[in-house]
């Protein structure tokens, strides 16, 4: 794609200017939201469609496309499972010890988000963005390589910090999850079906190009429907309590993900697109996963929102520094 090819582009500049048009779509999500032009029951339903429909034909198809590559990363498994357990190492501890010192229920969210990406809202966008289709394959190989650890680490976890253990019955309620996870389930059927040579008629192939190509402006419009603009508006405060865990998920974790996968090497592309999801914001999600899990959810909340706002700054410094932009 030009904007990623064109060496000229490549200034802070112009990495700040390719973060906008996201940024614009968000807000239009948000001001139809709060205007009645969208309801909560359509922000769920388009949340719904992109996580039930969308996202995963998009894995399927590309994760198809990467056959056997998927399988052939070893470097990369390696690479995402030794940021995941530092990075939980590192917040767990500096929240423990420092930060959040005898509030074990906001140790647990630290824990919890201190790797978990939006890389649904966020990251799809960023990187096809930037990168176009190409970005996107690269971006779904990383997804069916470590989708399973992404999960099972940040919430086991996050259960343990909160309760000092991890019950069977939880271990049981996470591989339930995973089993009914429609992006797990996509990129695990794309990956067989490349392998046992199944063919997809070019008429379900461009179905699901289609759709896919759907992901982004959806994604951005129920980001934006979802953020909550009044919790926001209180950035200086919510910095101030939120700042140890910003600078884990905005800065040491992608830092170590770079790290990892300089010393695991993998493709040079697939290294931008790996380390570019790993700064995105918190994962919405956060918010309801402490929530449910009995963390404390109204600090979950402002992790997500001041992440989210300090990306507008975080994304296109990352997309410089890994020469994406």
């Amino acid at each position: 794609m030009v904007l990623y090819q064109e060496e000229k582009g490549k200034t802070p500049m112009f990495g700040f200017l390719l973060v906008m048009p996201l940024v614009i779509i968000i807000a239009m999500g948000n001001i139809l939201k709060r205007r009645g032009f969208y309801s909560a029951a359509d922000i769920a339903a388009l949340s719904k469609t992109l996580y039930w429909v969308i996202l995963p034909l998009l894995l399927f198809r590309t994760t198809y496309i990467s056959g056997t590559e998927v399988l052939a990363q070893p470097n990369l498994l390696i690479s995402v499972n030794i940021c995941y357990l530092m990075t939980v190492a590192l917040s767990w501890s500096g929240a423990a010890l420092f930060v959040h010192k005898g509030d074990i229920r906001r140790v647990a969210v630290s824990v919890l988000s201190g790797f978990r990406s939006n890389n649904i809202y966020l990251g799809f966008p960023v990187v096809q963005l930037a990168m176009g289709e190409a970005g996107l394959h690269l971006a779904s190989i990383y997804v069916a390589v470590c989708t399973i650890f992404f999960q099972v680490i940040s919430i086991g976890a996050g259960e343990i910090a909160l309760n000092g253990r991890i019950t069977l019955k939880s271990f049981v309620s996470m591989g339930k999850l995973l089993v009914r996870n429609p992006l797990v389930v996509s990129c695990v059927l794309g990956v067989g079906a490349a392998l046992a040579h199944v063919p997809i008629h070019f008429v379900l192939d461009e179905t699901m190009k289609l759709v896919s190509g759907a992901a982004t402006a959806v994604a951005l419009l129920a980001l934006g429907g979802t953020l909550d603009i009044p919790r926001m508006g209180r950035v200086f405060e919510i910095i101030r309590r939120t700042w140890f865990d910003i600078i884990i998920k905005l800065a040491v974790n992608p830092l170590i993900m770079w790290g990892a996968l300089l010393l695991f090497p993998v493709d040079a592309d697939l290294l931008r697109v790996t380390v570019m999801l790993s700064s995105m914001p918190c994962a919405v999600n956060c918010f309801i996963i402490a929530k449910g899990m009995g963390m404390d959810g109204e600090y979950a909340a402002d992790l997500v929102a001041s992440t989210t706002l300090l990306g507008i700054l975080s994304i296109p410094a990352w997309a410089y520094a890994l020469g994406i932009v």
